[in-house]
């Protein structure tokens, strides 16, 4: 019996050791015109807006036009996925860029390129692969970043679909690294060549405990 008692005793910790951990922020519980307290501005100017109906998100301002960036949530090792909304706006021939990253700010990131149809893998500032994608202006985008570390080779894939729709079985990118893909925080970027402001909403970030 205490055998007994002590192998579920460590399988319970073996299964508490590989559940994920979910941080989660829809900003609801924020008052407007505020910064999170558990997030981080690198660049830019971010606050809590509302729409018309009441729904608050994370609002980037226009300006400074440089690639700004907030991170936020846990430092994260190895496997790890992201998804977050995100609206931007066209204005004539200029449109937005944005995206989300993992592991820091020297991450990996997915991000969208409207000016170019791309959607792009980025490390190190770099952009490191990239596909061709039609981006909607029209409605809220969905992006979801996923990464598997095993036996020292990451996969890194991306996914982007619009909001009423569902995302497809294969990613939209792809790509396989040597190695571990780091530790930090998730991300969340934009820059506003449009001249208008990016908004973010609903973000899920699921990652293992650290042994």
């Amino acid at each position: 019996m205490k055998l007994l008692r002590l192998s579920f005793i460590f399988l319970s910790l073996i299964s508490y050791l590989n559940a994920d951990n979910i941080y989660k922020n829809n900003f609801e519980s924020y008052e407007l015109n505020s910064f999170p307290n558990d997030m981080m501005e690198i660049d830019g100017l971010f606050k809590v807006e509302a729409n018309d109906e009441g729904k608050k998100h994370l609002q980037m301002a226009s300006e400074p036009l440089t690639e700004n960036a907030v991170i936020f949530g846990p430092s994260i090792k190895n496997s790890a996925t992201l998804e977050v909304k995100v609206r931007g706006f066209k204005k004539r021939r200029s449109f937005p860029r944005f995206g989300i990253g993992l592991h820091g700010i020297s991450g990996f990131r997915l991000r969208v390129v409207p000016s170019n149809n791309t959607v792009e893998l980025v490390k190190n500032e770099e952009a490191i692969k990239s596909v061709p994608f039609k981006w909607n202006p029209e409605k809220w985008s969905n992006l979801k970043l996923k990464i598997e570390y095993s036996n020292d080779q990451s996969l890194i894939r991306g996914w982007v679909w619009d909001e009423g729709s569902k995302a497809s079985e294969e990613p939209v990118i792809s790509h396989s690294h040597d190695g571990t893909p780091g530790q930090e925080k998730a991300s969340i970027w934009g820059t506003a060549y449009s001249g208008k402001e990016i908004l973010f909403d609903d973000i899920s970030l699921k990652y293992k405990k650290q042994k």
